[in-house]
């Protein structure tokens, strides 16, 4: 599909009728935090199976039950210094939540006790250091703590042994590393002013290993996700009307771009964060936005639902409860809860060429029409679009210096590929 910036005032021209929601994102349950504003989430379950959202507000934590997604009720907050930024995850029944406020350090909080009560307390750094007073970002896997972007302008690696006292393996110092994504002893940091992610071998914690970088298209790489099977990433970049990227990453040796994607409505405001899900990617982004897009064929990205939230930064989402439900938090409209509906898009490739000499035509315009879904053909005249529900379209080809021509009524059918040839004729 390979969206470029210029198809962008073309893009709006098929949106301008969009609804507040389309496609599979039902709307359950929401809860307001005004005059505080919200940024990161993350979810968890407790002992009874009870489902909560882990939500960084610009005061502290605070923990949503959202059991009952209609009604979610805040049973738990954890104050902290004032500031927008606020990030959160889990490891073993217990929270790490990290901010940007200087001298917040990271906050532990033992979830472990949950519906009852909690425990808390701030941790700056072994014994009285002060290694850690802020960070922008944290993650934890496979027993360990990475915290990026802060004190330390890289990350650091603590060893999550004794989940209430981090024991600390290594730091990085540079380059600033925004975000990252870890498994299987690799991460995938995201560095930003940098304009690319990087890919490092962490399986010795005490010394990291730089395996591959990548620039990515809007050269502002702000967080990234993989694929189940690892074998495609998918990154964001904090950038006015730059797109989220698909990449192949099965050889870091070469590693290649496959697709971009914008959102539908509001196409200039960015993905904030991606996660994946199965074959699908839920996309918190800009402009008050939340869409899902099929990604099972990561050389294609097809958007198959939107829902609006408002104005404000769509800060980030959770897919992973295991009821299914989507929590996500808009900075200024508060907390959401969605219930999905992923189904495939149906896909649209093809071929076009020269009529007279039946030579492939390159940087042709194919637009699925009453959708925002386009793409202009390769060198060899071979596209990849569709769109995120089955149904009857009429396609449209065009490229300077020739006949425009619509293919009318082409079938599209969902989780199928229809492929179509066009031959185009000079003026």
């Amino acid at each position: 599909m390979m969206l470029r910036p210029l198809l962008i005032s073309l893009l709006l021209v098929f949106t301008l009728f969009a609804t507040a929601v389309q496609g599979q994102l039902e709307l359950l349950g929401h809860l307001s935090y005004a005059p505080n504003t919200l940024a990161g989430c993350w979810h968890y379950v407790d002992s009874l199976g009870n489902e909560y959202a882990l939500v960084g507000s610009s005061r502290g934590l605070s923990i949503v039950e959202v059991t009952d997604p209609t009604k979610p009720v805040e049973r738990f907050f954890v104050p902290g210094p004032t500031n927008n930024w606020r990030e959160v995850k889990t490891w073993q029944g217990f929270a790490y939540v990290g901010s940007e406020a200087n001298n917040s350090g990271i906050t532990i909080v033992d979830l472990r006790r949950l519906p009852d009560t909690i425990a808390w307390r701030v941790w700056f750094g072994p014994g009285t250091d002060t290694l850690v007073r802020r960070s922008h970002t944290v993650a934890c896997e496979d027993g360990h703590l990475y915290i990026f972007g802060g004190t330390q302008q890289g990350t650091v690696i603590c060893d999550l042994s004794d989940p209430w006292n981090p024991a600390v393996r290594s730091i990085t110092n540079a380059p600033y590393v925004h975000d990252g994504y870890l498994r299987n002893d690799t991460l995938w940091a995201s560095e930003i002013y940098l304009g690319r992610f990087s890919v490092f071998d962490v399986s010795d914690k005490t010394s990291p290993k730089l395996l591959a970088t990548q620039p990515t298209p809007g050269a502002f790489n702000h967080n990234s996700w993989l694929s189940d099977d690892s074998r495609y990433l998918f990154t964001t970049d904090e950038r006015w009307n730059a797109p989220l990227a698909s990449f192949d990453v099965s050889d870091l040796d070469n590693i290649r771009l496959l697709d971009t994607y914008y959102p539908s409505v509001r196409p200039t405001q960015e993905v904030h964060n991606v996660r994946v899900i199965g074959g699908f990617l839920v996309n918190p982004s800009y402009g008050g936005q939340l869409t899902i897009v099929d990604a099972h064929q990561p050389d294609n990205l097809i958007e198959v639902a939107h829902a609006l939230l408002g104005n404000s930064l769509v800060w980030d989402a959770s897919p992973y409860l295991p009821s299914g439900n989507i929590i996500a938090t808009a900075r200024n409209e508060g907390l959401f809860v969605f219930r999905p509906t992923y189904q495939r898009a149906a896909y649209l490739e093809g071929r076009v060429t020269d009529a007279a000499t039946g030579q492939p035509l390159g940087r042709v315009k194919v637009v699925v029409e009453g959708t925002a879904n386009a793409d202009v053909t390769r060198p060899d005249g071979t596209f990849k679009t569709g769109a995120g529900q089955p149904g009857l379209y009429s396609v449209v080809f065009g490229k300077i210096g020739y006949e425009s021509q619509t293919l009318a009524n082409v079938e599209l059918k969902r989780g199928q590929t229809t492929w179509v040839e066009v031959a185009l004729k000079r003026f």
